[in-house]
């Protein structure tokens, strides 16, 4: 955990990626893409949730770094010596928190797990302030990853009418019975559905 931290910080201590986009309008064009492929009124919450995110989340461009914005386990690799961050085309500057919640959701499970993350990212142990925000983008994070599950399921699917999530227990166990199969269509839409609830209940 503390050697992400220390990849995380190196990363963003390295010369600034372009500006490509805002982040929040990607999570916002996300959004309203996954409103199209499930029943009317069922983002309702979300949507809420995002705009009051938005709206009360300080975001300034000038303290935005290098980021790599999808740093998940898949691309993450450990050569029994050292740590390699690979698949860098989602990578542009963005606000320093992204990466970082990222690796919280995906490596952190437990708040002294969090904390050595944030520690060694950050050199100092993380204030109330910082953690706040840092849930704040994590929400975020999570909202994007629904819409980008959603984006690789097929347009001919059915409109989802229950957003009802698994577990993380409950998906693991799919995964190693065979019952979800880890590149198909309904485990995306499982793992987006996931990530909603878990949008949700970060709130």
């Amino acid at each position: 955990m503390r050697a992400l931290g220390v990849l995380a910080a190196r990363l963003q201590g390295t010369t600034a990626f372009p500006v490509l986009r805002d982040y929040r309008m990607v999570v916002r064009k996300l959004t309203e893409r996954l409103q199209t492929r499930v029943a009317d009124g069922l983002l309702e919450s979300h949507v809420e949730a995002l705009e009051k995110i938005c709206g009360s989340l300080p975001w300034d461009a000038s303290e935005h770094v290098g980021s790599h914005n999808d740093f998940n386990p898949r691309n993450v690799l450990f050569d029994g010596s050292r740590l390699w961050l690979i698949d860098w085309e989602t990578a542009y500057r963005n606000d320093p928190l992204v990466d970082v919640a990222i690796l919280a959701d995906n490596f952190a499970p437990n708040p002294g797990l969090q904390d050595a993350l944030l520690e060694s990212w950050l050199g100092r142990a993380a204030d109330a302030v910082l953690i706040q925000r840092l849930s704040a983008v994590r929400a975020l994070t999570r909202l994007y990853y629904a819409g980008l599950l959603m984006a690789f399921v097929p347009s001919s699917s059915p409109v989802i009418t229950d957003l009802s999530a698994l577990t993380q227990d409950e998906f693991k166990r799919r995964i190693s019975n065979g019952s979800l199969q880890s590149v198909a269509p309904e485990t995306r839409i499982e793992l987006a559905k996931m990530c909603l609830a878990g949008f949700l209940a970060i709130q």
